[in-house]
């Protein structure tokens, strides 16, 4: 597995940090953030070997004020709203391939228009695009399509079937898929818990590493680690602000900005972002060792009692990067499956008990975002697929532990 940094606002953070403390193995360039001046970035131009470029055709004919995606002539942005048919978007498809194997991308990632509800579009686009790549398919490069899935497509399982049996018939040539996934999370809520998309999305990954396909992961959050607990997966992203880790299609068809924040710091022991007015609270009661990351630069910086806190800050977001990456490779090392899945069980049963550790020293979390929403739904979820009882987990976990 390989961890891939999502490159839009402030890049530099996650460029230091690959250098200065080797977080990650290559970048996502992403063209709203970017456009063409990518090319010529002083920081990033010498690193191009190590990138990828996601050209973000979702927002499809959508004209923003903000971005920069009408750099590029091929992007259907460009298009005159009323000429924008389905053989002008495979048009722009053909030219955005050509464009990266032109700049020497030897992993290209092939972008594709976000559809809500129309699963036929997609497998339109699974057809057409293959036939292409078939076609002109060039020595030493690998092509992956993207598969954008809405928050309705992917919680609706008959259609992820359409999708995966289009996706993995045996005429296809790709070399994989980048997934994106819309999630949606409860307002208050930094990820989303709801079994239909958690298990559907597990079975997209699941289903195409079992076909041979490589995987990669686009704007994952560190839900990402119940993914990975059950299979493979190639390349994840791990981003600094929420909208390079929570895939929202309202960035591409909206002239939207991010609200205000003091920041958060993201606890390996807590498997959760706790809103830097909690912190206050936990330091107060001396209960700092409960959440804090271990042999981590940036966790001990932010977690200093004068710190102030910006969520524009490199540390806050450095801490995350540093975390995360920690947390999957560690995952990704362990080869048996059922194995790297309890490995997870324990991760997040020991988060549990560190949230009651809280509780057993009266702080009470005021954010909703910081709170335990997530870790029983991760952690039945997880047990039913490798068909143990939550007693029986109990047992073994105490028996380990």
């Amino acid at each position: 597995m390989k961890i891939i940094h999502v490159l839009g606002h402030n890049a530099k953070w996650n460029i230091d940090s690959f250098l200065e403390q080797r977080i990650g193995d290559g970048f996502l360039i992403t063209a709203f953030t970017f456009g063409k001046k990518f090319m010529s970035h002083k920081q990033l131009n010498p690193l191009l070997e190590k990138c990828m470029l996601d050209l973000q055709f979702y927002g499809k004919k959508a004209k923003l004020k903000a971005g920069k995606l009408l750099e590029f002539d091929f992007h259907p942005t460009n298009g005159n709203p009323f000429d924008v048919t389905n053989v002008f978007i495979h048009n722009c498809i053909k030219q955005a391939i050509q464009f990266q194997i032109d700049l020497g991308f030897k992993e290209i990632i092939i972008p594709i228009c976000y559809e809500s509800d129309n699963c036929e579009e997609i497998i339109q686009n699974i057809t057409i695009i293959n036939a292409h790549v078939s076609k002109n398919r060039q020595e030493g490069i690998k092509y992956f399509l993207t598969l954008p899935f809405s928050f309705d497509i992917i919680r609706d399982q008959e259609i992820v079937d359409r999708i995966l049996i289009a996706a993995t018939d045996k005429k296809i040539d790709f070399d994989g898929y980048n997934i994106v996934c819309e999630n949606k999370p409860e307002q208050g809520h930094k990820i989303n818990t709801d079994s239909k998309l958690i298990t559907n999305l597990s079975t997209v990954f699941k289903t195409l590493k079992y076909q041979g396909f490589e995987t990669i992961y686009s704007y994952a959050n560190w839900d990402a680690i119940i993914y990975l607990a059950q299979t493979d997966i190639d390349y994840i992203t791990i981003g600094s602000y929420e909208n390079l880790r929570n895939f929202s299609i309202k960035r591409f068809t909206e002239d939207i900005s991010g609200g205000a924040s003091k920041g958060y710091y993201f606890s390996e022991k807590l498997l959760n972002m706790i809103r830097a007015q909690d912190i206050i609270q936990i330091q107060v009661n001396g209960m700092i060792p409960a959440i804090q990351n271990e042999k981590n630069i940036f966790s001990d910086i932010i977690l200093a009692t004068d710190y102030i806190w910006n969520i524009h800050k490199p540390d806050v977001n450095k801490n995350y990067l540093l975390s995360i990456s920690r947390l999957l490779s560690k995952i990704s090392q362990i080869k048996d499956i059922r194995q790297r899945t309890l490995h997870v069980l324990f991760l997040i049963q020991d988060a549990i008990i560190c949230y009651k550790d809280l509780d057993d020293h009266y702080i009470a979390l005021a954010g909703s975002e910081s709170k335990n929403y997530h870790l029983e739904s991760w952690k039945m979820y997880l047990l039913k697929t490798i068909g143990m009882k939550p007693d029986e987990f109990i047992t073994t976990y105490k028996k380990l532990s």
